[in-house]
């Protein structure tokens, strides 16, 4: 079931009660105005109504009443938290109660003809004010300021002088001065307008300083009830103290005004009942709760002010009655007089409480204010360090799906890769058994020769591979030595097959004296890599230059040192100019090549990258990015004088005479011819 259902469900008696109620005071007002039978049956039939009402009004207290004795765990969100909150109900049903036995007193005496005052019907009567009292003092409220307490109180003193300096004109002061009773009888005939202003300002208190929103209607439901018997009572004073009172129609008030009671009474109970089910509409209620303070109160805050001209008028009524008719009694004058200049000076008092509290409210708006712009500003870098977050969560995500699609295609790459040397091999070995013993042995070593070499490759790939996963490249360090650059560079061409050199002009333009101090076998891995992309690019019978030249660049760590710049130059497509700042990346190919023929793995300029930099040196790429003109790729090395190569020890001296296969017509068995000279051979 859902939560308002369930609330509908529990307010089902309310309106059920507040239809039995219309019901009874539409029968009772229609016994007052059609005054059926003779007089005497029609006072007591009045009678027996009004205590009937008074019964009805006891017994709707007890509608939803949760019993106050037994011993439950008190609630943070209920309206009555106190133990002695939980007997408010209890209370106002005794004090309606009073007035039910006083009512049957004044009935047995009125029918019996026993017109003595006071009477024990009266005792009855005056027994339901402390009980209502004490109820409506127990009404919670909200917690305010000593300020705010203060000012509260003035207005509800200001507004209970108006009325008690009215009372005292019409109804309190003619009681007291009756001259045929005694004393005894007076004070008890004052006591009913006296308990009816002492709970009009009980309510005036309540309203100026309520808290939960949903006693709102319990107190509405109170302050009408109250202002109606008081009408009610003062109505009745007034015909008594003239001699014509007789039973009529302002005997519905009192009923009227007690069954008023008695809803608000069950309302109450209704309202500690929902608010122990916590509900998100409860919740926002309290968000709203102050607003609705404001907006309600500003008619009570004005109230005080507007009762100020009601008592001048009757300051004036009063002096100009006693000027034309010199009729008054002087001490009902003295009231109202004294009654008017309380009331000014309560005003000049209410006037520096609502300055002192205007300025204390202002003081914590301003502490409100700053908490507020330093809740915002921390709001503020909230939002920026979310959308910071957010920004690189995206470039995060972004950067996985592209790595995800570098993988792919690497996947892709590595297979085409790893099946071209598998597939020369199995074909070389393949022929080897089909054709055992029907090859001669030139034959067959040149097949055995090309499976090795497919292998060698095979090799070479694994390693690349493993190495870029594992990061070795980064965790090895370099094994530095001094040695010519010319010398490695053409050792490194030696590598290649002689068909691939014969199909390209390679130039080597390179002085014989240069040096470097650098790892002999990362400077040949790059050259490896760099040529062997040259090769893969660049038409047949065009030029590849590898050039080298000392000079002053920066290393990686922002100082510039000399060093050897080594360049490969190629005659390829090029390299678009936005594709340059990832070339260098793992898994990174050019757009076109992802599709193109040339295959690749997009480790081989990734792997020359991290070597280069693990000997303090550079690399990076120039090109148009148009077809012909090619790309020159350069790295920088540390360079040694020439000097401390002449320091190095001579033990031994390889020399190697290389012939360029563009330059020459040897055949493919002629092309290397090495040789070794031992300057001690006893070691050899």
């Amino acid at each position: 079931m859902s939560t308002n259902t369930t609330h509908g469900t529990r307010a089902r008696p309310f309106w059920y009660s507040v239809g039995l109620v219309v019901a009874f005071n539409s029968l009772f007002l229609a016994l007052v105005l059609l005054k059926p039978g003779t007089s005497k049956q029609f006072m007591i039939a009045d009678d027996v109504g009004q205590a009937l009402g008074w019964l009805l009004a006891t017994l709707l207290c007890f509608v939803g009443l949760e019993r106050p004795w037994q011993r439950t765990p008190s609630r943070s969100d209920s309206v009555l938290t106190t133990r002695a909150q939980r007997w408010i109900p209890v209370l106002l049903a005794l004090g309606i109660f009073c007035q039910f036995i006083g009512q049957v007193l004044y009935t047995y005496c009125d029918f019996n003809r026993m017109i003595d005052f006071p009477s024990l019907a009266d005792a009855g009567y005056l027994s339901t004010f402390p009980f209502l009292l004490v109820g409506i003092l127990l009404l919670p409220t909200r917690p305010i300021s000593g300020i705010t307490r203060t000012r509260v109180m003035l207005d509800s003193f200001m507004t209970m002088i108006a009325v008690v300096t009215f009372s005292w004109y019409f109804v309190l002061g003619p009681t007291m001065h009756q001259g045929n009773e005694t004393v005894f009888a007076k004070i008890v005939g004052s006591a009913y307008p006296f308990f009816d202003l002492v709970l009009i300002f009980c309510v005036l208190r309540l309203s100026f300083s309520l808290s939960d929103p949903a006693l709102r209607p319990v107190i509405r439901l109170l302050s009408l009830g109250l202002v109606i018997i008081v009408i009610t009572d003062m109505i009745y004073d007034y015909q008594t103290l003239q001699n014509i009172y007789a039973n009529g129609l302002q005997d519905i008030g009192r009923p009227i005004g007690y069954v008023l009671l008695g809803l608000a009474v069950q309302a109450l109970n209704l309202a500690h009942v929902r608010q122990n089910i916590p509900t998100r509409a409860a919740t926002d209620q309290e968000v709203s709760h102050d607003t609705n303070i404001v907006v309600s109160s500003g008619w009570l805050f004005l109230l005080p002010y507007a009762l100020i001209p009601a008592v001048f008028l009757l300051a004036i009524y009063t002096w100009h009655t006693n000027w034309r008719a010199d009729g008054i009694e002087p001490l009902l004058e003295r009231g109202v007089y004294l009654g008017g200049i309380v009331l000014i000076g309560m005003v000049s008092l209410r006037q520096f409480f609502v300055i002192r509290e205007t300025i204390f409210y202002n003081r914590e708006l301003q502490r409100m204010q700053q908490e507020l712009r330093v809740k915002n500003q921390a709001l503020s870098e909230a939002n920026i360090q979310l959308e910071t977050q957010a920004a690189q969560i995206e470039g995060a995500y972004k950067q996985q799906l592209h790595l995800n699609e570098l993988k792919d295609q690497f996947l892709l790459n590595v297979n085409h890769e790893l099946r071209t040397p598998l597939t020369a091999i199995h074909g070389y070995l393949e022929l080897l058994q089909e054709y055992h013993g029907q090859l001669d042995a030139i034959r067959e070593t040149t097949f055995i020769n090309l499976a090795v070499q497919g292998c060698e490759e095979l090799q070479q790939l694994v390693n690349n591979v493993l190495d870029t996963l594992r990061g070795d490249f980064q965790g090895k360090e370099p094994q530095f030595e001094v040695f010519s650059v010319v010398t490695v560079v053409r050792e490194s061409i030696d590598l290649f097959e002689p068909q691939k050199r014969q199909d390209y002009k390679i130039a080597v333009e390179i002085p014989e004296d240069l040096t470097v101090r650098a790892d002999r076998q990362f400077v040949q891995q790059i050259l490896l890599n760099l040529l062997s992309n040259a090769f893969k690019y660049s038409p047949k019978h065009t030029s590849i230059v590898i050039s080298a030249q000392p000079g002053d660049f920066c290393t990686l760590d922002g100082h510039v040192h000399p060093q050897v710049c080594i360049c490969v130059e190629d005659a390829g497509p090029g390299i678009p100019s936005s594709e340059i700042p990832l070339l260098f990346g793992k898994f990174v190919r050019l757009k076109r090549d992802v599709v193109g023929p040339v295959p690749g793995t997009g480790l081989g300029l990734y792997i020359c990258k991290q070597l280069v930099e693990a000997m303090n040196g550079h690399i990076w790429v120039e090109s148009q990015g148009l077809a012909g003109q090619g790309s020159r790729f350069y790295f920088t090395l540390p360079s040694v004088p020439q000097t401390l190569i002449e320091e190095q020890p001579q033990d031994r001296m390889l020399l190697t005479k290389m012939v360029s296969p563009a330059t020459t017509s040897m055949t493919q068995d002629e092309m290397f011819f090495p040789l070794v000279v031992n300057d001690q051979p006893a070691q050899n």
